[in-house]
């Protein structure tokens, strides 16, 4: 894997030099602590361009695990699969602009973050538990909308971000960003490259995970006047990434989408915005066990591909003071598969099929001295298809059809500082297509499941102290187990119960100084067999000091994880299972930031300071590749120093 140089590094500097006496803008006012924000009950923000510790992530994946409530099983330096309040997968909503993202490989190889460069995009949204009906079918546990928002030119002009990125183990990533444009419309160009090397745990041993990405975006937009926007985007990404829990490596992951939007606003009194778009997407994958590591045995190679289109059309109505989305869409998903050496010699087989279609209403209603009940239904038909490819002769060209119903109610008040709320959602999803891979003839058809979700919890804001909570009783029936431990099973509907909650809170306590706390605990239960729910996180917390000025910024930065006791060997999800108990730990970085001026950020920061030897919970086992150190779980990264310089000029 060859080693790509800071081509933006220098880029970056030159181009401070020149803007530093008139900067059109200045970047973000906290330089240092960069966290996600709860704008509303059971809603998250963050901003993927902002400095971050731990270093700023090769993902999706690596971005995500630094919201509270989110964590990510680590299956070497990149592809992570991410979680919410420990559950993920298709439970796990996940959209790239609005449009669902897939992987192809049937052994979770290639997750829908491995696709996203999280720097190609202007926001992330995540929305706990089945709180919302406009982000698609099946929020299990919650959804992640990685969103792109192009903002209108009042006149002709450049906009320009850029950022390079350099650290240990030879890591080093570049983006830019530039936008063309004036009142008629824009042009937005994106690129992204990240590269790493084979990282060191805190025992000094090399760990199999060196990775490379590349992606670019080009996005064209017309604005004829102030209500209206058609756009038209492209993207292509390309890259690889070496594991160390399996025996095959990700040598190629392509993915090549595009989509087109309108939008109309202001349209009538009681019509405020009409939006219609549409979406296709390319994943190309292709795994092996001789690319990205010594193989003296027998070669092997599959190559797995994905194609799905959609569509959606959506409208803002106004009745009255109860603001009413109500929409449609629609989902076509096809997986294919061909192996051997010479793969692109083959024919490429059809191995399942999905077709969805799905409508929604969602909206809230004022009830007066700062209260509001907010609610939203859905209904999707989903038929799910075992093609002419698939493995099981005797399932070969048979169908099932899923009826889903999800719906949610939620009251929200404001007294004084404080926001409170309770909302009681229901969430429905059919069996997906590893679920369905893992199933066999004694326990077929998987039935569809059902989440039942209790969220309650507060938002408190009096200036010098932000902080938030948020709690949640999910009882989930025919909750689809996977099973290593009993090849006859291999995946089956149980009986689930959880419990958890989420609690934040910044405190500026005194000029220039800040402390910030997160907490985050889930626990589950197997009701059906009377055993904990597998692949259960535990206890989590982070506690941040910081100090800054208009200039300079310093913050340290303490994790600590609990012990994990309540497991269940050889059972879990589509991305892992339980290994057996684990022990807490703790860590501990530093970060400092300096603006050189209102354009430009220098921000560096050690994470992992006292070089930890640690895995997390939710990690999958070392597998034994020839030349490194076998471990029980994929370790994390031992101490890392790195340095980020970006800017930015409006």
């Amino acid at each position: 894997m060859s080693r790509r140089p800071l081509v933006l590094l220098p880029f970056t500097l030159a181009l401070s030099n020149v803007w530093a006496a008139d900067p059109a803008a200045a970047l973000l006012d906290e330089i240092v602590v960069t966290a996600a924000r709860s704008i509303s009950p059971l809603t998250v923000t963050a901003d993927p361009q902002a400095p971050r510790r731990p270093i700023a992530a090769a993902d999706a994946a690596d971005f995500l695990k630094t919201i509270p409530g989110m964590s990510a099983i680590r299956k070497g330096g990149a592809s992570a699969d991410p979680l919410l309040r420990g559950l993920g997968g298709s439970r796990l909503a996940m959209l790239a602009d609005g449009s669902f993202l897939y992987g192809g490989c049937g052994g979770r190889m290639d997750p829908p973050t491995a696709y996203i460069a999280p720097t190609a995009y202007d926001l992330v949204t995540v929305i706990k538990g089945p709180q919302s009906v406009k982000y698609g079918m099946g929020l299990i546990t919650g959804a992640v909308n990685f969103e792109r928002s192009t903002e209108p030119f009042a006149q002709a002009g450049i906009r320009l971000n850029a950022s390079a990125v350099g650290g240990s183990f030879d890591r080093n990533d570049e983006w830019l960003d530039a936008t063309f444009g004036s009142t008629l419309g824009y042009v937005r160009a994106i690129g992204s490259q990240a590269h790493g090397g084979d990282y060191k745990d805190g025992n000094g041993d090399k760990v199999h995970s060196a990775f490379e990405r590349r992606s670019a975006t080009v996005i064209a937009g017309l604005t004829p006047d102030e209500d209206s926007t058609l756009e038209i985007s492209a993207d292509r990404s390309r890259g690889e990434a070496a594991y160390a829990d399996r025996s095959m490596d990700g040598s190629v992951f392509d993915r090549d989408a595009w989509a087109i939007k309108a939008e109309r606003r202001n349209i009538a009194p009681w019509l405020s915005a009409l939006r219609a778009e549409y979406g296709h997407s390319d994943v190309d994958h292709v795994m092996d066990n001789f690319s990205l590591r010594p193989q003296p045995g027998m070669k092997m190679l599959s190559n797995p591909d994905r194609t799905t289109d959609s569509a959606q059309i959506a409208a803002d109505l106004r009745l009255g003071t109860a603001p009413l989305t109500v929409g449609a869409n629609w989902q076509r998903d096809d997986h294919r598969l061909r192996k051997g050496l010479n793969y692109t010699a083959q024919a490429r087989t059809a191995d399942q099929s999905f077709d969805s279609a799905g409508f929604f209403a969602e909206g809230s209603l004022s009830l007066g001295a700062g209260s509001r009940l907010v609610a939203g239904l859905r209904h999707d038909r989903v038929d799910a298809r075992y093609d002419a490819g698939f493995a099981n002769l005797l399932l070969r060209n048979t169908e099932q059809r899923y009826q889903l119903n999800s719906g949610f109610a939620r009251l929200e008040s404001r007294y004084g500082h404080w926001t409170p709320f309770v909302g009681l959602g229901q969430a429905q999803r059919a069996p997906d297509f590893w679920e369905r891979n893992k199933s066999t003839l004694g326990n077929l058809p998987l039935r569809k499941e059902s989440n039942t979700e209790l969220d309650f919890g507060t938002l408190y804001n009096s200036g010098a102290l932000e902080a938030s909570f948020s709690g949640y009783l999910s009882r989930i029936d025919d909750f689809i187990l996977i099973q290593t431990d009993d090849p006859k099973v291999g995946a089956r509907n149980v009986d689930a119960r959880r419990a958890g909650f989420e609690a934040e809170a910044n405190w500026r306590f005194a000029q220039n100084w800040h402390l910030g706390a997160t907490l985050a605990y889930a626990w589950g239960e197997n009701r059906s067999d009377g055993t904990a729910l597998a692949q259960t996180p535990p206890l989590e917390g982070l506690l941040t000091l910081g100090w800054e000025n208009d200039r300079l910024a310093l913050a340290a930065q303490m994790r600590g994880v609990a012990r994990q006791g309540r497991v269940a060997p050889g059972q879990g999800n589509i991305v892992g299972t339980d290994l057996g108990e684990t022990a807490g730990f703790a860590t501990v970085g530093l970060k400092a930031g300096w603006k050189l001026n209102k354009a430009v950020l220098v921000s560096a920061g050690i994470d992992n300071l006292f070089d930890k030897a640690y895995a997390e919970h939710l990690s999958k086992a070392g597998y034994d590749v020839a030349g490194y150190e076998r471990t029980l779980q994929v370790n994390e990264p031992g101490r890392t120093l790195w340095l980020k310089v970006q800017g930015s000029w409006l």
